[in-house]
């Protein structure tokens, strides 16, 4: 069975400083993503994006953007993400889908 080796998901908007921050804050942990912009692409059209940004509400319990996900699990915005960081949490729930990250 293969792992995903990008088993993260963001969900930012291009101008958002949070969305470049949390983009920042994975980057400088070396922790593999991908970016969904919804400002951007198909996102562009307006029913999409609205049924998206609603998804998301669903999913995470919140408005905001960023929104960090591993897998099926919301970590929440920058600083949330930041917080599962710190306490380790974020590296745990990478480990359980296969991802190592190295450690400071």
């Amino acid at each position: 069975m293969q792992r995903d080796t990008k088993p993260v998901t963001v969900f930012t908007l291009s101008w958002c400083s949070y969305c470049h921050a949390v983009k920042s804050l994975l980057n400088s942990l070396q922790v593999p993503y991908h970016t969904v912009e919804l400002d951007s692409g198909v996102y562009l059209d307006t029913h999409l994006h609205q049924r998206m940004r609603t998804e998301l509400r669903q999913l995470s319990g919140s408005q905001t953007l960023p929104q960090v996900f591993v897998g099926r699990d919301n970590i929440g915005g920058y600083t949330e993400t930041q917080a599962a960081a710190r306490a380790g949490r974020l590296q745990a729930l990478l480990a359980a889908k296969g991802v190592s990250i190295p450690t400071p």
